[in-house]
This record gives C-alpha cells, structure tokens and sequence, in this order.
C-alpha cells in the first residue's frame, strides 16, 4: 500500500499531469487512508471485546488510541466532503469547456470556480501513537495485525500529505495563475474588469 502512494508521487513528479488525473489519484489515496482509519477503529474494538484479559495499561493505551482515530475520522469525513465536491464541481466545468459566456449562467460558473478549489487538507492526530510506536510500550498490544497496521499509519500519512503538496501546486500554477491574470479575488463576473472572454478560451 505504501508503494503504491509513492508510486503515483513519482508519476505525478515526473509526468506534471492535469488536475484531472492529480484528482483521480488523490480520491484513491483519501480512499486508502479511510479504510485504514476504519480498520484500525474495527480491530482496536474487536481486540477489546476478544481479550477478557488485556492488561490495565493495554487497555489505557487502546482506548487513547481509539480515541484519537475517532476524532481522526471525523475529520477525515470532512475531508472527504470538501475533496469529493471540488472534485464534482471540477468535472462540471470541464464539461461546459469552452464555455461561451453569453449561454451559461455566470453565477453558477463562479460558484463552481470557487467550490472546485476549496479543500481540506488531512492532518490527523498522532500523539497517541507516536507516543508509544517507540516503546517498549507497543508490544504490550498483543493483535499483531492492529500492530501492524499502527507502523504503517505514519508512512501512509506522510505519502498523503506529499500528494496535497503537489495537488496544490499543480492547482497553483496552472489555475491560481489563469484566475489572476483575468479575474478578482472573489470572482465578481459582474465587474467589467473581470476579462471573461478569458473562460472562452479553455479547453480539455
């Protein structure tokens, strides 16, 4: 699984590709950390109902743990949200391409612009692990399994993150600098200023 995010870094780095294929990529990868999440949730809460004789501290140590990922996964959810309709709102726009400014309701285009880029970056809570993942501590957790899976999380956090980090810069150089160069910060289509011929002009 780690090999696989690193594996769409590299392509990403190497190729520079559209925001379409950064999107496709990125939805895979928030699709892996969520089940990751949920897994972790699952086999903490069956270890605990399985062991009738977990230790006092193995206890303390899975229930911080489990803790931590619910709030994880909430915000998980909310990531998820936001990137699922950027992504929508992305693909609705690409479909009207070229759009003719005096067919299309410019309201709605701007509104789309404005979804199409607002997103949530994923920075979960990791204290609990972090706290014991070099201890002696951690092999109190006798599931070998949730062990395992506990090891990978900051690898598989780290490669997410590094593909935000390019999401965005893609993001930025090539829709930030076409914003910019023809329109306001908030996408007021009704100030003449605003160069919307420039929207004619796109393309898949």
């Amino acid at each position: 699984m780690i090999e696989f995010f690193r594996k769409i870094r590299k392509n990403l780095l190497l190729e520079r590709p559209p925001s379409a294929k950064v999107g496709r990529s990125f939805k895979y990868a928030v699709g892996e950390i969520l089940l990751v999440v949920i897994g972790i949730l699952i086999a903490i809460q069956t270890n605990n109902w399985n062991t009738k004789n977990n230790s006092v501290k193995e206890k303390s140590i899975l229930e911080d743990i489990h803790q931590e990922f619910i709030q994880n996964k909430m915000q998980l959810d909310t990531v998820v949200f936001y990137n699922k309709r950027a992504f929508k709102n992305g693909e609705k726009l690409a479909s009207l391409f070229p759009i003719v400014i005096t067919m299309n309701n410019m309201d709605s285009i701007a509104s789309c612009i404005n979804d199409s880029l607002f997103t949530y970056t994923f920075n979960p809570s990791r204290g609990s692990i972090n706290s014991i993942i070099s201890t002696s501590s951690f092999n109190i957790i006798q599931n070998k399994k949730l062990r395992t899976i506990l090891i990978s999380w900051r690898d598989l956090v780290t490669d997410l993150q590094e593909n935000e980090i390019i999401a965005k810069r893609i993001v930025y150089e090539s829709i930030d600098s076409f914003l910019s160069g023809n329109f306001d910060y908030y996408l007021n289509f009704k100030d003449k200023r605003n160069n919307l011929n420039a929207l004619e002009t796109l393309n898949m």
